[in-house]
């Protein structure tokens, strides 16, 4: 996957529909897209749920 593909892979999939992150510019496999799926899920939940309670 393009960074652009993985991004709005992640806009969707998180629904976070105005993501607009910054991601290294490579070739992403499926495995590289879970782990960053899974790194930014629980930063958001970690952090900014955090603050919002």
């Amino acid at each position: 996957m393009t960074p652009e593909e993985v991004l709005e892979r992640l806009k969707e999939e998180l629904e976070i529909p105005l993501f607009n992150g910054k991601i290294e510019e490579k070739t992403y496999s499926e495995e590289d897209y879970q782990k960053l799926k899974k790194e930014l899920s629980d930063y958001f939940d970690n952090y900014v749920r955090n603050v919002e309670n």
